[in-house]
């Protein structure tokens, strides 16, 4: 199907078919490194590279980015890239990052989690929690405030910081002062409507992401597809104050709005922004007028989080 048509203006440019597969994802990681290094930040950020080895896991490699002036305590935000579980943190997380930073007056903490093929679950998801432990343990020396420090996380990214929000408990950690999820990966049952219907949307669709699962749980059955599939896990009693934001002509679409409507009727607070001629990673035309708008809408949710705590 043509979807030109369909979607914003702003946003054709980007509306290419793109394949998903062991060989593109192996090339591809090598452009994004690249793209990243070679990504400049605003001046009024600072960034500091840090690599973290706990618990005898595989060393993790962590960017800071907080505004140039800060020196006191500030919130943070642990940001957790999307790509399918897959790819290395693009030129577009690095902006973002900055974005959230600078705007939100916090820290963002953008870790390099270990990726497929080479590490299905859990080893991202872990990754990540090791790191939200070490930002808790570490909070004084990080000039980091313990008790408002947000999870985010878009597409597979969003699946890791919802499965972390909703394990806090059981693994006796604080719970996060937010959650905020971008066209985020929820249910690895992949039965809802827009996963029938978007099997050839730009950018992704359905057939890249019954792969995509397929890698990530690879060996994996029973109660671990549950943990790592968000619309299966076990809730806690209390959630964290939600942003969810789902893209029209994504096949995740849906199931981003299921996934809200569960938070909600488990009694969290959640702001749904359900954008109108969108596709998945529409954001990533930074520029347009459509990404800048929504792209306010998310910092002004911080804004609040980061204000009030919970």
């Amino acid at each position: 199907m043509n979807y030109t048509h369909l979607i914003d203006p702003e946003l054709k440019s980007i509306a290419k078919r793109v394949p998903y597969n062991k060989f593109l994802i192996k090339t591809a990681n090598i452009y994004q490194m690249l793209a990243f290094a070679l990504t400049g930040i605003p001046r009024e950020i600072s960034c500091k590279r840090i690599i973290i080895r706990e618990n005898g896991r595989l060393p993790l490699k962590v960017a800071i980015y907080e505004p140039a002036s800060a020196a006191d305590k500030l919130p943070c935000l642990l940001y957790i890239h999307g790509g399918a579980f897959s790819y290395k943190a693009s030129a577009h997380h690095k902006k973002l990052a900055c974005i959230y930073a600078l705007e939100a007056n916090c820290r963002v903490v953008l870790p390099d989690y270990h990726l497929l093929p080479e590490h299905p679950y859990p080893t991202a998801y872990q990754d990540v929690l090791s790191v939200y432990k070490w930002l808790l343990k570490n909070a004084e020396s990080l000039l980091i405030d313990r008790e408002l420090i947000g999870i985010a996380g878009d597409s597979s990214g969003g699946a890791i910081a919802a499965a972390i929000c909703n394990a806090y408990e059981k693994v006796a950690l604080p719970i996060p002062c937010a959650q905020m999820l971008i066209y985020p990966v929820t249910d690895a049952s992949m039965s809802t409507k827009s996963i029938k219907l978007y099997s050839d949307t730009p950018l992704w669709n359905s057939q890249n992401n019954k792969k995509m699962w397929e890698f990530y749980l690879k060996n994996v059955t029973g109660e671990n597809i549950r943990n790592a599939s968000p619309m299966q896990n076990l809730l806690p009693h209390k959630l964290p104050d939600t942003y969810i934001e789902t893209a029209e002509y994504d096949c995740l679409h849906d199931e981003g709005i299921l996934y809200a409507e569960r938070l909600m009727e488990a009694g969290a607070k959640v702001e749904l922004n359900d954008t109108k001629g969108t596709i998945h990673g529409y954001d990533s035309a930074i520029k347009t007028q459509i990404a800048q708008n929504n792209i306010e809408k998310r910092i002004l949710f911080l804004k609040k989080c980061f204000s009030h705590g919970n």
